[in-house]
């Protein structure tokens, strides 16, 4: 199975140099998403609702032999991928919109992690979401809380810690549980040109250029998040139920 080509949209965990440190550092903070969500799933059923190319489905199941996982992404090369690298008896895969994905059996836990920024229509993503949740189901999410439409072409919506939560209230859904995460920025190879990239971040500078010149007023939200937070991105993780 061909490794798709590297890119800043996902993670393939075969693309990462274990002797990197960025690339280290880059996975890790992947796997405490799911490493969090693993650690506080309920029911049997679970779903994993963008699941890319199964290596964080993989995890959930691996931590929870006893519920059966079900990975949902929109790509059919990230799909093939998973079934041929991430197999397990608990472990399946579809080739579905997140957006409209359905299934006769309702899921107890929903695990959709670094999702919402990069559809077009978020609302449209939590409404599914809640539809395919069992009662007293529950929701666990993630996105970055500091701004990312400059840095990442596939990212097309930025969310503070209020929008987040904003998104699911109207379903009942409040947080429970919270993760936050700080990723410190990568310099090196920013404005790199190679044909082929070596790093994901590999070149990102030349596109946050670009960005500015088409939309000067976004860098005074970047300018206002690194006051604020210097130089990092920080995510935020959530687990998300009904109040009782």
């Amino acid at each position: 199975m061909h490794t798709p080509a590297l890119t800043i949209e996902r993670i393939y965990p075969p693309q990462l140099d274990a002797d990197n440190k960025d690339d280290r550092e880059t996975l890790r903070i992947h796997m405490e998403r799911y490493d969090f969500a693993a650690a506080r799933l309920t029911g049997t059923r679970v779903l994993d609702m963008a699941c890319g190319c199964g290596y964080g489905s993989d995890r959930l199941a691996e931590l929870n032999p006893d519920k059966t996982v079900v990975g949902v992404d929109i790509d059919p090369a990230a799909i093939a991928f998973a079934r041929a690298h991430y197999q397990r008896p608990n472990l399946s895969y579809v080739c579905a919109d997140a957006e409209t994905f359905s299934s006769a059996e309702k899921f107890h836990s929903i695990v959709s992690l670094e999702t919402i920024e990069h559809l077009p229509r978020p609302r449209q993503l939590i409404e599914n979401c809640a539809a395919l949740l069992a009662e007293d189901g529950q929701i666990i999410a993630s996105v970055p809380i500091t701004p990312t439409l400059d840095g990442n072409p596939h990212h097309l919506h930025d969310f503070s810690t209020r929008s987040f939560f904003a998104l699911l209230r109207p379903h009942g859904l409040l947080p429970q549980e919270r993760f936050e995460q700080i990723q410190w920025w990568q310099f090196k190879g920013l404005f790199q040109r190679r044909t082929t990239k070596q790093h994901r971040s590999e070149g990102v500078g030349n596109a946050v250029l670009m960005y500015y010149r088409r939309h000067p007023l976004y860098l005074l939200r970047r300018l206002a998040s690194m006051l604020r937070y210097g130089f990092s991105n920080r995510y935020l993780t959530c687990l998300f139920r009904t109040s009782t």
